[in-house]
């Protein structure tokens, strides 16, 4: 299994712990993009979906962590906002 690319934050871990959900960081039609390029983190539940705090529910949580995504990703595999865009579809930053 890749590893996450993502930086480490007070949001999220890099790597799985006990009880974690794993979320995909660009979902839906780029969920295996994103499990491709690890681009993903590990949450507590309630902060994946099991509250209002979640992510799946905080628009500026899901924002930030786009953002963070997206310019991790671009870091990591040395790339540009057009390259990005034709992979994921569009820009987050």
């Amino acid at each position: 299994m890749k590893k996450s690319i993502m930086p480490k934050d007070d949001l999220w871990n890099t790597e799985y712990f006990p009880g974690s959900h794993k979320h995909h960081i660009f979902g839906g039609a780029n969920r295996k993009l994103s499990e491709q390029d690890g681009v993903f983190i590990y949450l507590t539940p309630e902060l994946h979906n099991m509250s209002n705090k979640g992510i799946h529910f905080n628009k500026t949580f899901m924002d930030y962590a786009h953002s963070v995504g997206q310019q991790a990703w671009m870091q990591y595999y040395n790339k540009t906002t057009e390259d990005f865009i034709a992979r994921y579809g569009k820009s987050y930053l």
